[in-house]
């Protein structure tokens, strides 16, 4: 493990005529204030008081000390998790959530050939430094992301069939399940819809409210107030469920990686009232002369039976935005106060101000598509934002520390690269929304532009090509 040199360019910067402006085009400059180089890192997640980095690090866990966005530094690591089990260690963990001082983690992120150890296990993180397993509950199948609040923890279980969402009690000695929640328990005609297009992709709590990125299925309101008995509130999205049972299961992994996009990521502010829907999508079709990939909508959730799209933030633009073009579609997002942190893959982190969701404003962002792909971004302090890096296939993985202000990029680089093949571009065109018979939605008239991943599940579900697979997995 090394600290990255992240001024290393500014010293050559320093030649060129922006190092000569003005005092304030020199403060406002947006630059990483620190880089801790970390393998397999993916999902980051931030203690209440901002010191503390939890990272799942592909094999493991590890904890990391930014209380000086400038120096972070790696306090400890669980790796590799469960190794002492028949069927372990478990792979693939790409998420960890955190409350309080518990933190779980989950894996394998995707379904695995031959037995492997899958499920949550559970630590007590009251000391950073010296985390401590305390629990691991077992699962029949994958979990890609999952939640905690309260106690409870809620597992994406993408099992081909009802791809259910489960809720486990972690708070005991012994982890139990408690609760199952799925999309075709409350309607069958949604067991009609290919599996992968229906993927339960990620979960978000707050309240006694559960959301869900459902993929090309929408994204899914359920009221939890009893996790065991959970209820279905609406859901909205981009098709309906007549549209999705229509697709051909021979097109369905196409579909479901294309624009206008699916409900990868979900999130809502601090009182519920707006919702931020990200999709992870390329331009499948390239013949229409729009090479768009996925970006994030905006939607006013304060009455949850009557959504209205907001907004739309676009994704940093690209002239090739398939696959094997430079990725910039959305990934994982955080809102704070009335900031929300965005993370693009190659295409980098933002900061939006989102105290106008129906017009929101870009406030900073960094990109080096040749040194970065970032998995997601979250607010730290009032000083500092974390990001992870996932790292590529000629540069490492890693934390990154970022200025919580606006600022711009000093001399930034083209969003195209040589080291790793990738996609990008902007969305332009609205997308319909629909929901089911009684509960109604609304779209405003006014898009806005805002000034592996997700992909793995879906190829397991979805049937997508073995190309595109293999190239996944070189990812990993």
């Amino acid at each position: 493990m090394r600290r990255r040199d992240v001024l290393r360019a500014s010293a050559a910067a320093a030649a060129l005529p922006f190092a000569a402006t003005t005092a304030s085009a020199q403060q406002s400059a947006f630059e990483p204030l620190g880089v801790l180089d970390l393998d397999g890192t993916k999902e980051v997640v931030v203690g209440d008081a901002g010191e503390t980095a939890y990272v799942a690090t592909t094999d493991g866990i590890a904890t990391v000390d930014i209380s000086d966005p400038a120096d972070p530094q790696q306090l400890a690591s669980v790796a590799p998790l469960l190794a002492d089990r028949e069927d372990g260690p478990m792979r693939m963990v790409y998420d960890v959530k955190l409350d309080g001082e518990t933190l779980i983690a989950v894996g394998p992120a995707n379904p695995t050939q031959g037995e492997t150890v899958q499920g949550v296990v559970v630590f007590d993180v009251s000391d950073p430094a010296d985390p401590e397993q305390t629990g691991f509950h077992e699962t029949d199948f994958a979990v890609h992301n999952a939640y905690l609040q309260d106690g409870v923890a809620y597992l994406t279980a993408n099992d081909g069939a009802k791809n259910p969402i489960v809720m486990v009690d972690v708070s005991g000695d012994t982890a139990e399940e408690v609760g199952r929640w799925s999309s075709v328990d409350h309607d069958e005609r949604w067991r009609d819809v290919y599996a992968g297009l229906r993927s339960c992709h990620d979960v978000y709590v707050h309240e006694d409210t559960l959301y869900v990125a459902h993929w090309d299925a929408g994204t899914w309101l359920v009221d939890i107030s009893d996790p065991a008995n959970p209820e279905y509130v609406n859901h909205f999205g981009h098709y309906s469920v007549e549209e999705l049972r229509d697709i051909p299961t021979g097109e369905a992994g196409a579909e479901s990686l294309s624009v206008p996009g699916n409900s990868h990521y979900v999130a809502v502010n601090e009182d519920a009232s707006v919702l931020a829907s990200g999709a992870e999508s390329w331009d499948v079709d390239t013949d229409d002369g729009d090479p768009g990939q996925g970006g994030i909508d905006l939607w006013d959730v304060s009455d949850p039976q009557n959504p209205e799209k907001l907004s739309f933030i676009a994704p940093p633009p690209t002239p090739n935005g398939t696959r094997n073009g430079t990725w910039t579609t959305s990934h994982n997002f955080e809102f704070r106060g009335d900031r929300l942190y965005t993370s693009w893959y190659q295409g980098g982190v933002k900061i939006h101000d989102v105290s106008d969701p129906a017009s929101p404003e870009e406030l900073a962002w960094w990109r080096n598509p040749d040194e970065a792909r970032f998995w997601t971004a979250r607010y730290a302090t009032e000083e500092a934002f974390v990001a992870g890096d996932m790292g590529g296939q000629t540069y490492d993985a890693g934390v990154y520390m970022f200025p919580n202000r606006a600022g711009e990029q000093p001399d930034p680089p083209e969003l195209q690269t040589t080291a790793v093949a990738t996609s990008t571009a902007t969305e332009t065109t609205a997308a319909e929304t629909t929901t089911t018979e009684t509960p109604t939605a609304t779209e405003a008239s006014n898009e806005s532009d805002g000034g592996a991943p997700g992909f793995g599940a879906l190829a397991a579900l979805a049937g997508a090509s073995a190309a595109a697979l293999a190239a996944w997995r070189r990812d990993d």
